[in-house]
């Protein structure tokens, strides 16, 4: 019987922010799955990234105020974006071929 499955290679250009460099990274990374299975020909078996290609890493920083005045303290937000490369293990579900099977559903008599 023939193999079901194939592995394409795809990229994906994802975005992340976050307070931290690990948050943005996390929050970039989680969208791959997202974009990915969005394909409602092919079942995802695995994704693979095998590179990561940056686009742009940006560091904001604004000095905040309690009440204007009061507790300055500076904040920071990181922004990602890079073009990820993956290899996507799949079923593709145009080779496959389901056996059809009909019943009749017996018609229910009151009571018996």
């Amino acid at each position: 019987m023939e193999g079901i499955n194939e592995q394409k290679r795809q990229t994906i250009r994802v975005t992340g922010a976050g307070e931290t460099r690990q948050r943005a990274f996390a929050n970039a990374l989680s969208q791959i799955q997202e974009k990915v299975v969005s394909n409602d020909k092919f079942v995802t078996l695995q994704i693979i990234p095998e590179k990561i290609m940056p686009i742009s890493f940006k560091k904001e920083s604004y000095k905040e105020r309690f009440l204007f005045l009061f507790f300055p303290r500076v904040r920071e937000k990181f922004v990602v974006t890079f073009d990820i490369e993956i290899l996507v293990n799949a079923i593709n579900l145009g080779k496959v071929t389901f056996s059809e099977k009909s019943q009749q559903i017996p018609i229910l008599e009151g009571g018996k």
